[in-house]
């Protein structure tokens, strides 16, 4: 066993998330160390599609306009269709409004650089272990060992507080004991890059595309270096049909400009999330703190994945320094205004889980959608997040957008 090493703040996972929270941990002077179990930034199962307001939260974190435009590809509107024909586009209004598809790869690793640059960073390590504190002021400890392959030997750590930014599977999550076991619309999502001979070579915006289904969507969205990526949501239980059969069924309703149906080639592998879904009753406590995917996820249908962890990355930042600097009710505050801040947005998302488990529903809503431009803007800016979620569940929204 190593030698013991002392830090203010350990962060578990190196992702948008856990990079995002070292930065602005740095820039408040506050010391700490991240721990990514990958030796290298690699391909996985994660969001792509997000907000416009995503540029923003990452111009804040020191990423340039230029670093932006070559990660992401910009999506000026989404098409969005059902099985029975019913469809609408959502339109993202001018440049500065529109949408984002990201190359993750090259997001992931740009952040965990800055990162890197800002703090201390230890990659190909594995925290095996976190003793949260039983009394006020004592230290968390963490195991820390190298990962399988890498030579090394495992290293005891302690920090005045660890923070989960290791995605729907905890371990700090599941150290604090705040998880809940989801028994009920257990998701898959599968998702891949394929080439799109129809991408525009100069970075002009594209179109993007959900395809609903009964119970399962397709998101199909534009990345960089032409390619589109690929995101299939079905029910868990469906994970035992020939994946063949899924993606069959997923290409078949994908259609270029003019109505044909096209067969672009997969260009890296396949990867799978199971679960989806992730809830905690608790996303702070004594000793831990929880941001990004680790502080709950219900479902990738509304795009919100990688904005909402840029923002739990600034609430958290700022609730552990002040905790740090002797505020006792900083880490209450952010459970409380954490869960606040996206629990109408879980609503909206519960309810359009609901319009999915009824086709004929679904249908009818989408058919009233394209004919009725208000209510249409509304939800668009809604599930952007450029307005309150609240606005999407109000009754009179409903009303006239539902009504005959």
């Amino acid at each position: 066993m190593g030698d013991a090493f002392d830090t203010q703040v350990a962060i578990v996972g190196g992702g948008p998330a856990g990079a995002a929270l070292q930065i602005r941990l740095a820039r408040a002077g506050v010391e700490s160390v991240l721990f990514e179990r990958a030796p290298r930034v690699h391909w996985r199962a994660c969001g792509v599609f997000s907000s416009p307001l995503t540029r923003g939260r990452l111009r804040d974190l020191g990423v340039s306009d230029g670093e932006i435009s070559r990660l992401a590809r910009p999506i000026s509107a989404l098409e969005v269709r059902t099985q029975a024909g019913a469809a609408v586009r959502l339109e993202y209004g001018t440049a500065a409004g529109y949408a984002c598809g990201f190359d993750r790869v090259a997001l992931d690793a740009l952040l965990l650089d800055k990162a890197r640059a800002a703090g201390a960073v230890k990659t190909a390590s594995v925290v095996t272990s976190i003793g949260l504190p039983v009394r006020s002021g004592a230290p968390v400890r963490l195991t820390v060992a190298p990962t399988e392959g890498v030579i090394g030997s495992a290293q005891q750590w302690r920090a005045r507080l660890v923070v989960g930014a290791d995605g729907p599977r905890s371990l700090v999550a599941r150290s604090a004991g705040v998880t809940t076991l989801a028994r009920l619309l257990r998701k898959a999502g599968l998702t891949f890059h394929e080439s799109d001979p129809l991408a525009e070579a100069d970075g002009r915006a594209m179109v993007g595309q959900f395809l609903l289904g009964n119970g399962w969507y397709v998101g199909v969205a534009p990345v960089p270096d032409a390619r589109v990526n690929v995101g299939i949501v079905i029910p868990a239980e469906q994970l035992g049909a020939p994946l063949n059969q899924v993606i069959g069924r997923t290409r078949g309703l994908m259609r270029d400009r003019s109505g044909i149906p096209i067969s672009m080639p997969s260009i890296d592998e396949m990867m799978v999330a199971l679960p989806l879904r992730h809830r905690v009753w608790r996303a702070a406590g004594p000793g831990f703190l929880l941001v990004g995917d680790a502080a709950g996820f219900i479902d990738p249908l509304t795009g919100e994945g990688l904005h909402r962890a840029l923002v739990s990355a600034e609430l958290g930042a700022d609730a552990i320094t002040r905790w740090l600097r002797g505020d006792a009710q900083a880490l209450d505050d952010y459970d409380r205004h954490l869960r606040g801040r996206f629990r109408t947005k879980d609503i909206v998302s519960w309810v359009l889980q609901a319009f999915l488990a009824q086709p004929a529903l679904l249908d009818y809503a989408l058919r009233r959608l394209a004919s009725r431009r208000p209510q249409r803007e509304v939800l668009t800016l809604v599930l952007t997040d450029q307005l309150p979620a609240s606005r999407g569940l109000d009754p009179r929204f409903l009303a006239r957008l539902l009504a005959p």
